[in-house]
């Protein structure tokens, strides 16, 4: 018998065997086979609710795998104990995902959240420590509560720090609250560039933007990567007051960033204005992106 044939045969006993085997054999068993029907409620070790020790274990650990896994199960268990854990966490831990798995379970405790908003908001706007209050102020964005627009409408137009101003702006864009939208329009005139960026980030992640004059105004930015995301915004929202402005990027700006976005922006608006501009930038650009963003503006109209 050759060794190939030797092989197969001793697969197909060792799956022979295994499909004979008892389907109720004790789990602790080195050959076992055990069924788990999740239709009868029945779970994979390790994935039930965590008991109240587990929890706490896992949160004193500051390991974001542990926290994720732990709170995600332990999403319905009332753990008044993980509360006080939980609150420091969001402003004391360096890790991003701990303090956003932090404010997402804190934000589902019937008792003991109010508290913590309350705090949170008190901390964005007057604790001594600007991490102290960026992380704040990013928490009352992962809270989804319209009750922190005040104290982040603060942190984002009167904080001294632009760090602090940046978490600000983000968390308006999280809680994506029409509320909201004044404040980030502002922030787009923000002397530190990267407020101004993560403000105008915001825009295409929120439901039903107001303001498109203060778009069409970013296209004039002195820092190209808001001109970008001005003039993709203009396209996306079909601006035609924003066209003129978007002819001169195309023509005349010096990143080619910019002049790729103002290509694209143009071909989504449309119109006998874009499509010139278009033409007689094809003739005379050289940038090979920017001729591409160009030939497919071309096509969309």
């Amino acid at each position: 018998m050759t060794n190939h044939m030797t092989k197969r045969l001793r697969s197909i006993l060792l799956w022979s065997f295994a499909l004979a085997a008892p389907l109720g054999v004790h789990a602790d068993s080195p050959k076992a086979f055990v069924v788990y029907d999740r239709m009868l409620g029945e779970l994979s070790p390790g994935t039930q609710a965590p008991n109240l020790e587990s929890m706490m274990n896992a949160i004193r650990s500051a390991s974001p795998t542990a926290l994720t896994a732990v709170l995600e199960y332990g999403q319905h268990v009332e753990c008044m104990e993980c509360i006080p854990l939980l609150e420091q966490k969001l402003t004391d831990s360096a890790d991003p995902k701990v303090r956003e798995m932090a404010a997402w379970w804190l934000r589902q405790r019937t008792f003991g959240y109010g508290r913590i908003a309350v705090a949170m908001r008190e901390t964005a706007m007057g604790d001594s420590d600007p991490v102290r209050r960026s992380r704040a102020a990013e928490a009352l964005g992962e809270f989804l509560d319209a009750g922190g627009l005040p104290a982040l409408e603060h942190a984002a137009t009167e904080d001294k720090v632009a760090d602090v101003r940046v978490s600000a702006v983000r968390a308006l864009g999280r809680l994506n609250s029409p509320s909201g939208q004044p404040v980030l329009t502002a922030a787009f005139e923000d002397a530190d560039v990267n407020v101004r960026r993560a403000a105008i980030d915001q825009v295409l992640r929120l439901n039903a933007w107001q303001d498109n004059d203060a778009i069409v105004a970013r296209l004039g930015d002195d820092d190209a990567q808001v001109r970008v995301r001005a003039a993709q915004i203009s396209g996306e929202h079909g601006l035609t007051a924003a066209v003129p402005q978007l002819v001169k990027l195309l023509g005349h700006d010096d990143s080619a960033a910019v002049r790729q976005a103002a290509a694209w922006s143009l071909g989504r608006i449309g119109g006998g204005d874009a499509k010139s501009a278009l033409t007689d930038a094809s003739t005379h650009e050289k940038d090979p992106g920017v001729l591409d963003a160009i030939d497919v503006a071309v096509r969309m109209r």
